[in-house]
């Protein structure tokens, strides 16, 4: 087990700064770039049997940085994308929390049923994506679909109530 350790470390270690500049660029923060470099380091050791067989270690460990930042962000830019929007515009019109809250509601009280129902556990309820499926007798996937035309709804509903 210590010469297979002291093995990753000579194969992988090295790959650490480029896989590190790779994920801040993309992530454009140091810190989300360090977790996503943690997190590849903890798949590419258990995954070490299978990575006997790559033969560019470095393009594979890129790769990986890669396809998890792009997770990351598919997750992370419907919800800021909506917050801030939200947030922008409830100021403007709203004085109080209560007042954006309502104005919140009603956006999404005017979503087809299955879209209102997605938004409200994800971010009324803090539920993840397992849950959302469970309840809802759909696929993570779908999840990310349903979601993703929910925050396009939303996004024209602002437009036009910025637009008014």
């Amino acid at each position: 087990m210590k010469q297979e350790t002291e093995q990753f470390k000579l194969d992988y270690l090295p790959l650490q700064p480029a896989m590190q500049r790779m994920a801040e660029a993309l992530l454009g923060n140091e810190d989300d770039a360090a977790d996503v470099v943690q997190d590849c380091f903890v798949t590419l050791w258990n995954e070490r049997e299978k990575l006997r067989r790559v033969v560019n270690r470095e393009a594979w460990c890129i790769t990986l940085v890669k396809r998890r930042c792009v997770d990351l962000l598919r997750k992370r830019k419907p919800t800021v994308e909506i917050n801030e929007r939200t947030m922008a515009l409830a100021e403007e019109e709203a004085d109080t929390g209560e007042e954006r809250l309502r104005l919140a509601l009603q956006m999404v009280d005017r979503l087809p049923e299955r879209q209102a129902q997605a938004v409200r556990l994800k971010h009324f309820e803090d539920a993840d994506t397992d849950r959302i499926a469970h309840e809802l007798h759909i696929t993570s996937g779908n999840v990310y679909t349903l979601l993703s035309r929910a925050y396009s709804t939303l996004k024209q509903m602002i437009l036009e109530y910025e637009n008014r």
